[in-house]
């Protein structure tokens, strides 16, 4: 924790010493940074009270007062009487606030181009990426929901999906269920084993993603006798609980009914019990188990089916 605190205290004197945030008058403007982002919020939600401006900022009430009223002897501004409350005045920019607003913008638009002219489009890309992340994880209403939100969905494999594959696979296995190394071996034969005889014709797989990056998977891969197997199931651990296994499993299994398979499969261990609970409830039974020694675990491999010949 306290190296987690120093490093965003240094990126906070970073930030702003970067972008100017110290000097006086934010942009060359005739404001202050505070003054100037009061003046950004009212030109992107106008028209809007004191009261939801001050809430939105967290601002002090006789602070935001001050500066709305410098606004208004500047000419920036109008308030005018909510039609439902009239004891609320509402706020909007002038001709003259919102040309003002439409400068600064303009000078914010052309220093944050200088910047991005130094960074290749990867390097633009991962800083970007990472802003989103900050913003959604040090947002007032933040929950592991709003990143959900934001994850997408595709089907099909990119270069170097993999390999990102196999590592989640060892890192999370290793840290949730305590698997030695034996088992990113394992997956590695598995997944060399599937690109051998890889078919997009038979075989699926969909990955969910957030920011580009992998945070869940899921395949099916066609067998003889009209059966199917899922393997590869797995969502990041942050994104759990938000409908994002739910959605995977989901998109899995309605591919296995428009294919008409006769029956689905899956082979897990007992060490993954809140992933046999999920399957129990999308109606996959237990159908064998045997004890083994393996992955540096004494453990019991388990196999699931459901049958789909009847649904």
């Amino acid at each position: 924790m306290k190296k987690a605190i120093e490093q965003i205290r240094s990126f906070n004197r970073f930030y702003t010493a970067h972008l100017g945030l110290l000097n006086e008058h934010i942009l060359n403007g005739p404001y202050s940074l505070a003054e100037a982002r009061i003046l950004f919020e009212i030109g992107l939600h106008q028209p809007i009270s004191s009261q939801e401006l001050g809430s939105m900022l967290g601002l002090d009430k006789g602070y935001l007062s001050k500066i709305v009223k410098m606004f208004n002897n500047d000419g920036i501004i109008t308030r005018t009487p909510s039609l439902h409350d009239s004891r609320i005045h509402l706020i909007s920019l002038t001709i003259q606030g919102a040309n003002l607003l439409h400068e600064l913008q303009g000078r914010s638009d052309q220093q944050i181009e200088a910047f991005l002219e130094k960074l290749s489009p990867d390097e633009t890309g991962m800083l970007v990426n990472s802003m989103i992340t900050v913003e959604n994880l040090l947002s007032a209403n933040y929950s592991n929901l709003v990143l959900s939100q934001q994850v997408a969905y595709r089907e099909g494999l990119k270069p170097g999906d993999v390999g990102y594959l196999i590592y989640l696979h060892g890192v999370l296995y290793a840290r949730e269920s305590g698997y030695s190394q034996e088992f990113e071996g394992y997956v590695v034969k598995t997944f060399y084993e599937f690109l051998e005889h890889y078919n997009t014709q038979k075989d699926k797989i969909w990955l969910a993603t957030y920011n580009q990056q992998i945070i869940g998977s899921i395949a099916i891969l066609s067998k003889a006798k009209n059966e199917a197997q899922l393997r590869w199931f797995l969502v990041h651990p942050i994104f759990r609980r938000t409908g994002v296994g739910k959605h995977l499993l989901t998109t899995a299994l309605t591919h296995c009914r428009e294919q008409q398979f006769n029956n689905v499969y899956l082979l897990t261990t007992d060490v993954q019990q809140k992933a046999i609970a999920m399957y129990k409830k999308a109606g996959f039974m237990p159908t064998e188990s045997v004890q083994m020694e393996q992955w540096g675990k004494t453990l019991r491999e388990e196999r699931y089916d459901l049958k789909l010949q009847n649904q």
